[in-house]
């Protein structure tokens, strides 16, 4: 078997694959000879025709069925016999296919690429170190009192805050258009979620009054027939409503899942779930810095198959997040989320796929099996069946692989940080969540 390598640009590799003549038809030879001991063909008794007879009858599928199975067969031999590494599977072309040739094909590869790790001693990481206050609970409280507000019927001018429940009809050039028009439908003043104009003009009116405005629709507006366009509004406020924030007492804390102790309980779940966010926060801050580090210290090509199925793979994340409907078009979900728009992020989850599983290598690092045990501990401590979750998880081994890919991410990260220049620096516990922590 002859073979020969073009290197086709980047990581792609052109692999020739000569196959002799006299492999081929020894295996076309036993397969018509297969095919002719119950063949029935007229003039003969069955199983009795001559081979010359069965060849012209059977030789072509049976060269067809060859070619397919000495591709298969061939193809792991060439690899292995060229030391190449294939990221992906092969794209294939046949060639010659004539009894004096024997089989020709050439496959077309990606190759993973050849990593020397460098930087990883040089690498620096800024470690956010931020203090639960008691500042801190007091604001969380308040966003939960927020979240948790309900609105009450006034009968004065709205303001900025108050609930505004209406109907509205929409012209366009004097003449009402699909969509412009509503019943009983909620505005929030002041959110920013309707229409500006409109939301503004809402703005000191009146339960039970009615006015007219002009809505200017941006340039980038969803409906084409109204981007960049100005329609005239007829609206009637029928009812406004303030906001009116629970009180501190049984109910609330009840709602937020304190039973007993009152306030007192209620900051001490906050402190924890604040201290547990910050937590993921800061562990989730240093191993961006120390995986960006990583990737710009050691840039390397990446195999192409390996992005294409990246971006299949984040598709399906972010669909999954949609509503059933919008998840069964694929034509639909690729409008939705083009290659274009998820390239960056998959060649960049390639890069560090590949570099990480060179550190794991490059360091020797094990599983560490309690560990995994532990995050298991974790993940199951949300639920009342703890046990049950728990075996969910082990009897599903695609689940299984993510907790695993989880800690053997975690052991990386701390064994990289032993060799990182390490620097503390005080942080606010606002800044560090981006001022939108969740609610305990």
């Amino acid at each position: 078997m002859q073979v020969s390598v073009e290197n086709a640009g980047g990581l792609t590799r052109r692999m020739t694959v000569q196959v002799p003549p006299e492999r081929v038809e020894k295996a076309v030879e036993e397969k018509v000879r297969r095919a002719g001991r119950h063949a029935k063909i007229p003039g003969f008794r069955p199983g009795k025709a001559p081979y010359k007879v069965l060849y012209q009858r059977y030789a072509d599928s049976a060269r067809a069925e060859v070619a397919s199975e000495l591709v298969q067969a061939t193809y792991p031999e060439a690899i292995e016999q060229e030391g190449l590494k294939p990221a992906g599977r092969p794209q294939l072309e046949l060639g010659d296919q004539s009894p004096e040739s024997g089989l020709a094909y050439t496959a077309s590869f990606d190759v993973y690429p050849e990593i020397e790790l460098q930087g990883l001693d040089k690498l620096k990481v800024e470690k956010p170190v931020a203090e639960v206050t008691d500042a801190d609970i007091d604001k969380t409280i308040e966003r939960l009192r927020e979240q948790n507000k309900e609105f009450a019927e006034v009968e004065r001018e709205s303001a900025d805050g108050d609930q505004a429940v209406i109907d509205f009809v929409g012209r366009l050039d004097g003449e009402p258009f699909e969509g412009g028009s509503g019943e009983d439908v909620e505005v929030t003043l002041g959110e920013g979620r309707f229409l500006p104009d409109l939301e503004r003009a809402l703005v000191g009116r009146k339960p039970g009054e009615t006015f007219q405005v002009d809505v200017s629709f941006p340039e980038d507006y969803g409906a084409e027939q109204l981007a960049g366009k100005t329609a005239d509004f007829e609206v009637t406020v029928k009812s406004v409503s303030e906001p009116r924030l629970p009180e501190l007492d049984a109910a609330f804390f009840q709602k937020m899942g304190v039973e007993e102790g009152g306030e007192t309980a209620l900051r001490e779940k906050v402190a924890e779930s604040l201290r547990r966010e910050v937590a993921n926060a800061v562990d989730q801050k240093v191993k961006t810095q120390v995986m960006d580090g990583v990737l710009e210290a050691n840039p390397i090509d990446v195999p192409e198959g390996l992005v294409a199925q990246e971006i299949e793979r984040m598709r399906g994340e972010a669909l999954s997040r949609l509503p059933q409907q919008m998840r069964q078009d694929p034509e639909q979900a690729k409008q939705l989320l083009p290659d274009e728009a998820l390239r960056e992020g998959a060649e960049r989850r390639v890069a560090l796929g590949l570099l990480i599983a060179e550190v794991i290598s490059d360091q020797g690092i094990e599983l560490d099996r309690d560990r995994v045990e532990a995050k298991l501990d974790e993940l199951a401590a949300g639920y009342e069946q703890t046990e049950a979750v728990k075996s969910y998880y082990r009897n599903n081994p695609q689940m299984m692989q993510g907790v695993e890919a989880m800690v053997m991410e975690d052991q990386v990260i701390e064994r990289l940080l032993e060799g990182a220049k390490v620097k503390e620096k005080k942080t606010d516990v606002d800044d560090l969540l981006g001022g939108e922590q969740e609610s305990a």
